[in-house]
């Protein structure tokens, strides 16, 4: 019996190691994701500026070094140019046909005003914002990006291979990482670019910076 019983397990563990060693950084990086931006909208007016990112993030959003269930995301952000005296703002948001009156908390760390819309309205390809009677027109820009998200995961695995790999252990991947896009505006960049980062359980992280134009590195850390 024990014998039988031993057999069973050497091969659920042999299974488990080719299943293991089938994988790809790719692979790994792509169970891991802690946040992913997907498509991307942007416009301004002579007050603000807003942003629009859509993709997935984990449910539990955690900045820990591991992974969790993922949920779908949309976040609405605001940059006003000059400062408002304000922790909360009303804002009325419209895609299509479909218009919704939402409220944006102040974040301290950005200096934006926040709100997740994504149960809020469904979203098109464009989006108008309204805040005290200033409006502005967002554009989904990420259709003009040259290197799409999929494709920026796969430059940051092949740029980051060494890096990615240290992080491995057995068939376990000891962190979590994020993808997203970095304006022109809160950057002082001539255009938008990707921004990987991957953040291990240790606490050490490392990123890299891709041209959404023709997938160049900017920087690397």
């Amino acid at each position: 019996m024990f014998k039988k019983v031993f057999i069973t397990l050497s091969l659920v563990l042999v299974m488990v190691c080719v299943a293991g060693c089938g994988k790809t950084i790719n692979n790994y990086v792509q169970e891991n994701m802690s946040e992913i931006t997907k498509d991307y909208f942007f416009g301004e007016n002579d007050d603000f500026y807003v942003t629009l990112s859509v993709g997935e993030r984990e449910e539990d959003y955690l900045y820990n070094g591991t992974s969790t269930d993922k949920v779908d995301f949309a976040l609405l952000t605001l940059t006003f140019k000059n400062n408002i005296n304000e922790r909360v703002i009303w804002v009325q948001v419209a895609s299509g046909e479909n218009s919704v009156r939402v409220e944006a908390e102040y974040n301290d760390m950005s200096d934006t005003f926040m709100v997740d819309i994504i149960d809020a309205i469904a979203i098109g390809d464009s989006v108008f914002v309204n805040y005290n009677g200033s409006d502005v027109e967002l554009e989904k820009i990420s259709s003009n990006f040259t290197i799409k998200y999929d494709e920026a995961l796969n430059i940051a695995c092949e740029n980051l291979q060494t890096e990615l790999e240290a992080l491995k252990s057995y068939t376990h991947f000891n962190g979590e990482c994020y993808l997203r896009v970095l304006n022109q505006k809160e950057n002082n960049f001539d255009d938008f670019y990707w921004c990987f980062t991957c953040l291990g359980q240790d606490g050490n992280n490392f990123s890299i910076i891709i041209s959404t134009s023709d997938g160049s590195i900017l920087a690397k850390s």
